[in-house]
């Protein structure tokens, strides 16, 4: 809340990582469930600081003495003042809008045999959006009729906002497609990256249709041809569902960014982040971005275009100050799930769980019953044990930590925490400053055992958990920092003073061995209680 609307009584709020915050209380009319206004003295602040229950309290709002309305948990801004990217000239209203790259038309890599596949019965709902997008396209530009001796079905997709995507199922194209060498950013490296940045300010910008903004050259097109309504047509623009485009797509973009000098950002495929310690200064670079994209022929839609803000989604995960969270939302769709009653149903749980599995400790031993039920060999039986993983995972989702940020030099430590359970390794990756008691997460790490691992020795298997602990930690914070290693076992006071005692094992000593070559670095000799214990990671 700005300082202009806060009350004028003082108090200090101190947090588990052994900070504080100075706030001030207010007495304000709350209404937090929809069934009237009711007064009561609450906090505020500046800053929108991550407290138990936060979600609850987003759910409502209150009124200052004023009679202005505010939102719990959001941090407030001066809007007055900061301009949003979306109202620059050039921006489309139209959903449907669809550029065109100003390039000579693509050449892509042309498939070694024909595919020709039936069209199967589609969603009766889709039938309509799909003619008329179809139509539109037509008259875009973006498809005509052909006849080829290639066909692929039509695969409408239904999006969470209510719309159809056209879509054609390209998959028996793809096997017989010859590859690329060329290959997307990988979005882990990507989120590590934002993450360092710790920036203030956000503006995220998505291009219109980018796929279909991009020509294909006439030779290329038969091999996309599909049916609709007994017309077949073929694809003059870069289709989505091949498994090329997300390639070449994001190469274009990248080289026409880079033509036009685009200021500092990430990119992925047609998303991208631009990022700033002010509102003006992510303005201005964003600012740059749109411009440069609109020259080079794309379509930029106002709805895609978010920002400044503090906090801002960005290929899914929410960021606010160099930290990537779990969006509500998300949160919100996971733990509304009930039990599943197939196979399917069960993989698709895991498909929505498995993407954040960084912020969960000891994931993969907490869902390792659910696989079980997923596997060819067995039947599908749902049992208390699964039941007990599936309640327990949404527990952890609803209650996910923020990773990060990242930070940097000298006052920072690097803890790297494992440990060999009976199921499986698992690590995670801390950073602590002066004035932090615990200090911030960065990642969790955890994996079942492969092949004859399980028949390890405890020495063997805490050995594993650290040196792979270490590989993971040094891709997050690079190579050039000191990475403190905690194993629950005593194994590396011995490891690094070089002296390896004899064993009845000799993988014991392979192991030992094989880390002190691969890693030079420091590792005391103590073992701190595991932060998990804690309860909470801020």
């Amino acid at each position: 809340m700005p300082s202009r609307y806060v009350g004028t009584e003082s108090t200090s709020i101190s947090g588990v990582t052994g900070g504080s915050q100075q706030l001030t209380v207010l007495e304000a009319k709350v209404n937090l469930i929809g069934n009237g206004w009711q007064k009561h003295p609450i906090v505020t602040g500046p800053e929108a600081p991550c407290i138990l229950s936060i979600d609850y309290l987003r759910n409502g709002y209150f009124k200052d003495p004023k009679g202005y309305c505010w939102a719990f948990g959001i941090a407030a801004i001066e809007t007055e003042d900061i301009r949003q990217l979306s109202t620059l000239p050039g921006v489309s209203d139209d959903s449907s809008a669809v550029g065109l790259l100003r390039t000579e038309e693509q050449q892509v890599p042309i498939a070694t045999a024909t595919v020709h596949r039936q069209q199967y019965c589609t969603d009766r709902d889709s039938v309509i959006p799909i003619h008329e997008m179809i139509r539109k396209l037509e008259s875009q530009g973006g498809v005509s009729k052909a006849r080829s001796p290639f066909n692929s079905p039509i695969w409408p997709v239904h999006k969470s906002s209510g719309e159809w995507r056209l879509r054609v199922d390209y998959r028996a194209l793809n096997e017989v497609t010859p590859p690329l060498s060329a290959a997307v950013p990988d979005m882990l490296e990507l989120q590590y990256e934002l993450e360092s940045e710790a920036a203030k300010w956000y503006v995220t910008i998505d291009i219109a249709n980018a796929f279909f903004s991009i020509p294909l050259a006439a030779e290329c097109r038969a091999q996309f041809a599909f049916t609709w309504k007994g017309v077949q047509y073929t694809w003059s623009r870069l289709p989505q569902g091949w498994k090329h485009s997300p390639t070449i797509c994001h190469g274009l973009i990248q080289t026409a960014l880079e033509k036009g000098e685009a200021p500092e950002h990430l990119q992925y495929i047609d998303d991208i982040i631009v990022w700033g310690n002010t509102a003006g200064e992510v303005f201005k670079k964003g600012e740059k971005i749109i411009q440069i994209l609109l020259k080079a022929g794309f379509a930029i839609k106002r709805s895609k275009v978010k920002g400044p803000a503090q906090e801002i989604q960005f290929l899914g995960v929410k960021w606010q100050g160099g930290r990537r969270q779990i969006p509500t939302e998300v949160i919100n769709k996971i733990t509304a799930m009930s039990p599943p009653t197939s196979k399917k149903e069960t993989q698709a749980f895991l498909g929505a769980i498995g993407f954040w599995r960084m912020h969960i400790p000891e994931y993969s031993q907490i869902v390792s019953p659910l696989y079980l039920v997923t596997r060819k060999k067995n039947d599908f039986h749902w049992g208390p044990e699964q039941q007990q993983a599936f309640a327990q995972i949404k527990q952890e989702i609803a209650y996910a930590v923020a990773l990060g940020p990242v930070r940097t030099g000298p006052d920072v430590k690097n803890v790297l925490y494992s440990a060999a359970g009976n199921n499986g390794l698992s690590w995670s990756l801390w950073q602590k400053v002066p004035g932090e008691t615990r200090g911030r997460p960065l990642g969790f790490w955890s994996r079942s055992y492969r092949g004859s691992e399980a028949n390890y020795t405890p020495t063997e298997k805490e050995i594993l958990a650290a040196c792979e602990g270490a590989q993971a930690a040094l891709e997050v914070i690079g190579t050039e920092t000191q990475l403190l290693l905690t194993p629950q076992l005593p194994v590396l006071g011995w490891m690094f003073k070089g002296k390896v005692p004899s064993m009845h094992h000799a993988t014991d000593t392979t192991w030992s061995n094989g880390l002190l070559s691969s890693h030079s670095t420091p590792v005391p000799y103590w073992k701190p209680k595991s932060p998990r214990d804690s309860g909470n990671y801020n």
